[in-house]
């Protein structure tokens, strides 16, 4: 085939499921695969035969300055390697689809309704720059993939859209044994439960709820795998709950070693809140991660999330702010022994390979 495939990730790509599950597809069904990713001070690399990498370095933590960089860096690579298909993994990689020559086909990836995000909802201004940064880019694209059916609604109302193709982001079943030893690393005692949160730490992301349960569960400690930039306020909640060492971050996981790290916790939470439009329609994959993994899942009950909780008996959805809600969940939850058949659940209906055929057909 020898068609080059650039997929551009504002982010480490050896910390994202998405972008290695595609790249990973594609190198099987033939396809030269380039990722350009960003890196962050001091990050380890996704090095790979398999792929061909090119890792931009983060000058800046945040802000237009650092999109603005990024695109540049991208747009001289795909001058570079003029590839035949672009696939922009995130909102911020779609600028670069603008300049690329009409017969490459342009793939934008829209894990999110980013204009849509919690840390714009009282930021008008923001939002309307990013909404209108979505609606002129669009323009340029082929397909779109999304990760939830509520998502390509939004987008088929907002922006009249057509060719939207659902790719849900379910784990791969392939994955390799972590170093890391959670109550080893951490000194968790072999009678306490461990609460587990992964993915990246921003506001709304239910952590602050998890934390407060600690009050009520004296036998429970929660450990976080994953960074972000809320991470300062949930160690300031922490601290000022008294609950600061019960309370443990691992930093970010290799995506190949999360399954091993994720299955020595007990419960697995996705208390997303209801601060915006793109949390209440979100459908995470640590849902299924989780569930790999062999743990139940906390989760709120916005429909997505609770469809495929109950669906497949996942763990428990919840209202997502009531604290009595939870905390009978929880008690629930810590009496769970179904943990082969959790695995055989994911294996069976929500892996990756469920969603690869449909994934490499949009190319054919």
């Amino acid at each position: 085939m020898n068609k080059n495939v650039i997929i551009a990730f504002l982010g480490n790509a050896k910390f994202d499921a998405r972008c290695i599950n595609m790249a990973s597809s594609l190198f099987n069904h033939g396809y030269r695969v380039i990722i350009i990713d960003e890196l962050g001070y001091s990050e380890e690399s996704l090095e790979s035969n398999r792929f061909t990498m090119f890792h931009i370095k983060a000058k800046l933590k945040n802000g237009i300055k650092r999109y603005w960089n990024f695109y540049w860096e991208v747009k001289k690579i795909n001058n570079q390697i003029k590839p035949d298909i672009f696939i922009a993994a995130d909102l911020f990689s779609l600028r670069a689809l603008s300049k690329l020559n009409k017969n490459c086909l342009k793939i934008y990836d829209c894990r999110e309704i980013y204009s849509e995000l919690a840390s714009l909802a009282h930021k008008p201004l923001k939002q309307l720059f990013w909404t209108y940064y979505e609606k002129i880019n669009y323009k340029y694209i082929d397909k779109v993939l999304v990760t939830a059916k509520k998502d390509k609604e939004f987008l088929i109302s907002k922006y009249g859209l057509k060719d939207i193709n659902l790719i849900l982001n379910f784990p791969n079943i392939k994955n390799k044994k972590s170093m890391i030893n959670l109550r080893k690393k951490f000194k968790i005692a072999e009678n306490n439960k461990i609460f587990l949160y992964q993915g990246v730490i921003q506001v709304g992301r239910g952590i602050e709820q998890m934390i407060r349960l600690l009050h009520h569960f004296d036998d429970c400690v929660i450990c976080i795998l994953g960074d972000g930039e809320h991470k300062k306020k949930i160690v300031q909640l922490a601290n000022k709950l008294n609950v600061s060492n019960r309370v443990f971050f691992t930093g970010k996981i290799p995506y190949a070693e999360l399954i091993s790290v994720s299955k020595q916790a007990d419960i697995g939470f996705s208390l997303i809140q209801p601060l915006s439009k793109s949390y209440k329609q979100a459908l995470p994959n640590k849902l299924f991660e989780y569930g790999l993994s062999g743990i139940p899942t906390l989760a709120s009950n916005f429909s997505e999330m609770k469809s495929y909780i109950v669906r497949f008996k996942l763990g428990v959805a919840v209202v997502p702010d009531n604290i009595n809600d939870h905390i009978n969940a929880i008690y629930k939850l810590l009496k769970w022994n179904d943990s082969r058949l959790l695995i055989n659940t994911i294996r069976n209906n929500c892996s990756w390979d469920s969603q690869e055929q449909k994934f490499i057909d949009l190319f054919s």
